[in-house]
């Protein structure tokens, strides 16, 4: 229920009585992380328990109930999965290798190459102006260096092309580079072609190793992480009667639980110190914990010269890297040049549109409100605009634009950028069905776990990784047996693939409680469903927009059905899973 309007607006901000906040004087406040206090988007630990209680409800029971019906779903798929391909990942065609980095959710990673990657990659490089060259890269796994016994890991670099001046995407992946640890160094692999026979066979699927986990521990991170700050600072800082708190509490539903969970939960992917049977990744949780820094702080973190993470130091990251820049908010979505890209592009105008219709209805007290805001988040998220670029030094410049941009990125980052983010990993896992079930577009490799060594030669010979039997668990022993008795050497062992099976049906599908477009307008119903606003004029601006995005998703599945990563129907309103 939204608490009556504050009688007196006009006192100096933020005077005002303690009934008029959401959570009175006790609401959710930013504070450095727990593992890297510079290193990572800062936490919200002092969550409220009516918080909590909603995602128990909509969450938290949900992952009861489902957890071991999905452990025997995944257990059926990875069966599956091992009789179709010998034990082993589906084999890949470089025309699906290159759609993978290029044209879905891995296409984030696109990036320009730094004057190191051009000498890495000169003589794979033509002169002239016929092409325009692109890196995908995957360093960030140099600080991934204990591996579960009998897995390997590797650090990677595709250098990737495409017509310059094209406008349909027609990338090409030219060559690939290995870095592997080796007990107190790295080596460099040689530079691998298509023309490589085994080792580029292989070297592709340490490729899309580390992009499984850069996407898991970096890249969306960056999806659920840093507005953690923003939501709390929001609902603790504005009065229930600001329009912005009206406007973004639907968007900000469930989601501090849901990111303290992930970090801090017990079952989590990612605990510090326990493994679950659906964690796929290839180290324990404190290991991969430490990809995190590269989505906040940026790959400097673990720089020779003054790096904060010692014993990871490493003179590789002292040189700033385009594909790990520090964490900034942006107001504007970034360019990415892929189909997918397109899609998520498209969906911020019409979030653009019905944002800045409701500043337009911003009273006087609401921006001298969002000027204490802004100067509070600024302190916690680089690049937020400060108190000065919003209102003015003069409290009364107001720059509308600027403030409708800053909030639908928020909207459109909490809904659609995440809800496409999932719904496309799960495809990658699972493969695209249609309405009816059917699966039109096959599952991928997503290879969390590799159990041959990278190759490092251009006449490499595949082989297994060594260890040591009473390091394995007995099933895993017993995989192991089965391949050598079967002269077998695969990329992974039959029940490697349940893990990732399993994380997919938890925690990559997408499972709503609550559309973007089932949000209604109640200024007297549940302000975590509705947006509460009172006038015939914002309840307009609701319909429009509603209407502008169910235009936008029939255009999608009518015209441009291969740019359509998530019909809107299974666009969340905010971060819910």
């Amino acid at each position: 229920m939204t608490p009556p309007r504050p009688i007196n607006r006009d006192a100096p901000f933020p005077d005002l009585p303690i009934d008029a906040f959401l959570y009175g004087h006790e609401g959710p406040w930013p504070q450095p992380s727990r593992d890297h206090p510079f290193g990572q988007a800062p936490g919200i630990y002092n969550i409220p328990k009516e918080e909590w209680a909603d995602w128990q409800t909509y969450v938290g029971d949900y992952y009861l109930e489902k957890v071991a019906e999905f452990g025997g779903e995944a257990a059926m798929r990875s069966v599956m999965s091992a009789v179709t391909n010998a034990a082993d990942y589906a084999p890949i065609t470089d025309a699906d290798f290159t759609t993978l980095l290029c044209e879905g959710l891995y296409s984030k990673f696109l990036a320009p190459l730094d004057p190191r990657d051009e000498e890495t990659f000169r003589d794979y490089i033509e002169p002239g102006d016929r092409w325009q060259y692109w890196k995908s890269e995957y360093t960030c796994m140099r600080v991934v260096r204990k591996p579960w016994p009998g897995e390997a890991v590797a650090a990677s670099i595709a250098l990737i092309r495409r017509p310059r001046n094209d406008t349909g995407f027609h990338y090409q992946v030219v060559a690939l580079k290995l870095q592997v640890w080796d007990k107190d160094h790295f080596v460099d692999s040689e530079i691998f072609t298509p023309d490589d026979s085994e080792a580029w066979r292989v070297a592709r699927y340490f490729v899309l190793q580390g992009a499984i986990h850069r996407i898991n521990l970096i890249d969306h991170t960056e999806v659920h992480f840093p507005p953690d700050a923003i939501n709390a600072i929001t609902k603790t800082a504005l009065p229930c009667s600001n329009l912005v708190l009206r406007l973004l509490q639907p968007h900000l539903w469930l989601s501090l639980c849901v990111n303290n969970t992930v970090l801090e939960g017990q079952r989590s992917l990612i605990n510090r110190d326990t493994w679950y049977p659906w964690s796929p990744f290839v180290a324990k949780g404190e290991e991969v914990r430490r990809l995190l820094p590269f989505g906040w702080y940026g790959s400097t973190y673990y720089a020779a010269k003054g790096a904060l993470d010692e014993p990871y130091r490493d003179a590789y990251f002292d040189e700033p890297n385009s594909s790990y820049p520090p964490f900034s908010y942006d107001p504007i979505p970034p360019d990415i040049p892929s189909r997918y890209g397109v899609f998520l592009n498209a969906y911020f105008a019409p979030v653009q549109q019905f944002v800045r219709g409701v500043v337009e209805h911003m009273e006087e007290a609401d921006w001298r409100e969002i000027g204490y805001w802004a100067e509070h988040i600024a302190v916690w998220v680089r690049g937020f605009p400060s108190r000065d670029a919003l209102v003015g030094t003069d409290g009364k410049t107001y720059d509308k634009d600027l403030l409708a941009n800053v909030l639908a990125h928020f909207i459109w980052n909490a809904s659609v950028r995440h809800s496409a983010d999932h719904q496309t990993l799960h495809e990658m896992v699972d493969g695209k069905r249609d309405a009816q079930g059917k699966i039109v577009v096959p599952a991928r490799p997503v290879p969390f776990i590799l159990r041959v060594k990278p190759p490092l030669k251009k006449d490499y010979k595949l082989a297994p990784v060594e260890v040591d039997n009473a390091s394995l668990s007995w099933t895993e022993w017993f995989e192991k047996m089965a391949e050598k008795w079967a002269g077998n050497i695969p990329l992974c062992w039959p029940a490697d693939p349940m893990s990732a099976h399993w994380a997919d049906l938890l925690f990559y599908v997408p499972h709503n409680s609550l559309q973007l477009t089932g949000i209604g307008v109640d200024p007297k119903g549940d302000p975590n469903k509705n947006y509460a606003f009172e006038t015939p004029e914002l309840r307009a601006l609701v319909e429009q927009f509603h209407a502008a995005l169910r235009q936008l998703d029939q255009d999608f599945a009518r015209n441009r059905p291969d740019h359509c990563f998530v019909p809107l129907d299974d666009i969340a309103s905010s971060i819910q899973y």
